[in-house]
């Protein structure tokens, strides 16, 4: 199932094209968005953000390399006095050790880890991201890893990926202006039950079940 779904970067919180994608994160499990830079998937984790904070609930994100933008967040929709944001100077073991503290905080909607802009694939053994699955089923946040290569192994009970598709050009009948990067988001792996059964197409079964495309 493949869909076009056009919006500016950040993705706010009123976008309802992103529903089918960001419901099925489920809550009390470990996910992963897998993509590199300028693929689309840090808009999706802010898509999240946003919408966890502006919906009234807390969330946490674990910046790893100092990335966020606080200014941006805000623009998009997020409120900015819902979120924790743990800066962790580039330390890839600053960061995980950060969430598997939070996680464990009662009170989360949403704990993001952002391991993207290390500058070399994080180093997490099997267990880290084992023991950070037990412990978001204890506290019933959604966790999620932002990672730019799939690292979470069988621990995540959901693993996203995203890839640029195509650049889209704007403005009028020869277009010259950079109007924004279509990306595409597959499912790779699920286990289990995944957000409302609504969220899935009809008739999916199993990895690859949704596929859709949109411009973050």
């Amino acid at each position: 199932m493949a869909s076009a779904i056009e919006f500016s970067p950040p993705p706010g919180w009123d976008r309802p094209e992103l529903d089918p994608v960001l419901s099925l994160l489920p809550a009390g499990r470990l996910s992963e968005i897998v993509g590199s830079r300028s693929s689309g998937a840090t808009s999706l984790l802010m898509a999240l953000l946003v919408r966890t904070t502006a919906g009234g609930r807390l969330a946490a994100l674990i910046d790893a390399a100092d990335a966020f933008d606080p200014a941006t967040a805000s623009a998009a929709g997020a409120d900015l006095g819902a979120l924790l944001w743990v800066r962790c100077g580039g330390r890839a073991d600053a960061a995980l050790r950060a969430v598997d503290l939070v996680v464990r905080c009662p009170g989360f909607g949403v704990v993001a880890l952002d391991l993207v802009g290390l500058g070399r694939r994080p180093v997490a053994a099997m267990g880290q991201w084992v023991r950070l699955a037990r412990a978001a089923e204890g506290s019933g946040a959604v966790l999620v890893a932002r990672t730019p290569e799939h690292v979470t192994g069988s621990a995540a009970a959901l693993v996203l990926a995203v890839r640029r598709v195509r650049p889209r050009w704007i403005g009028g009948a020869q277009p010259t202006r950079l109007g924004g990067l279509v990306s595409r988001v597959e499912v790779l792996r699920a286990r289990g039950p995944l957000g409302p059964a609504a969220a899935r197409p009809a008739g999916a079964q199993g990895d690859g079940a949704m596929a859709i495309t949109w411009e973050p």
